[in-house]
């Protein structure tokens, strides 16, 4: 083993150190009382010494809350502002769980397993719960992909523009949380495939198909339609990556 893979496994292996678990008892209170005052993105904390008073604790314990909160998405630590409550956008979840599905090896077939069980349920809620807003977006992206012709990147961001739009037509925040690390990882997949461009069309009729049942609010054919989809990407995968095999 090399120097480097050896520092590497050392690093990995040292344990981390514990958190102060009055810190962490903190944090949870600053959050409840957060919450129960109903403060808002860009609504300002109190100051360290403030906090440290009210709850009973030192500045530095304040100070590792603060950076806990700040970890969880919940607050901006700004220099001469302090703790500032946050937008949360659910980014930080999606960064974790896109680092997660890299570093765990999982492979394609395992993700579009994700994604039958996952986005078939989701399609058939778009298509209970989605607003004239949400059609108008789902149109947006077939209009777009039609006309990336063969600019595989552009036709990409407009295929995966597509299976988000129908998130946010769930009117459940937890699958756009969802789709947004899948697409990355689908991003980097796809743009090492060769394939795509030739799937481009089977792609648009199927978009097509899945979104016109979506706008009848047809529930059960707009699943029916997602899970063909998703079936046929991922036997169209299975045959270029044995083809490859075949003639390396």
């Amino acid at each position: 083993m090399d120097n480097e893979n050896h520092s590497t496994m050392a690093l990995l292996s040292t344990p981390k150190p514990k958190r102060n678990r009055l810190s962490e008892q903190v944090a949870d209170q600053i959050t409840a009382d957060l919450i129960g005052r109903g403060l808002k993105p860009g609504d300002r904390l109190e100051t360290e010494p403030v906090l440290a008073e009210y709850y009973g604790v030192s500045r530095s314990v304040i100070r590792e809350a603060g950076r806990i909160l700040d970890e969880r998405g919940l607050v901006d630590i700004r220099p001469g502002r302090g703790m500032v409550v946050a937008h949360f956008d659910g980014s930080g979840i999606s960064r974790q769980y896109a680092l997660m599905l890299e570093l765990t090896g999982g492979t394609f077939r395992q993700l579009m397993e994700m994604r039958l069980v996952m986005e078939v349920g989701m399609t058939e809620l778009a298509a209970l719960n989605h607003t004239d807003e949400d059609e108008a977006r789902i149109r947006e992206t077939l209009v777009g992909y039609n006309s990336a012709g063969t600019d595989q990147q552009t036709a990409l961001e407009w295929d995966l523009a597509f299976h988000r739009a129908i998130a946010i037509a769930s009117t459940n925040p937890f699958f756009v949380h969802s789709v947004e690390p899948i697409n990355e990882y689908l991003r980097k997949t796809y743009k090492k495939s060769l394939g795509y461009v030739a799937e481009q069309h089977a792609t648009l009729n199927e978009h097509t198909a899945i979104a016109e049942a979506i706008f009848a609010r047809d529930g059960s054919k707009a699943a029916t339609m997602a899970r063909a989809h998703l079936e046929r990407v991922l036997a169209a995968s299975e045959h270029l990556t044995t083809t490859k095999k075949d003639n390396p």
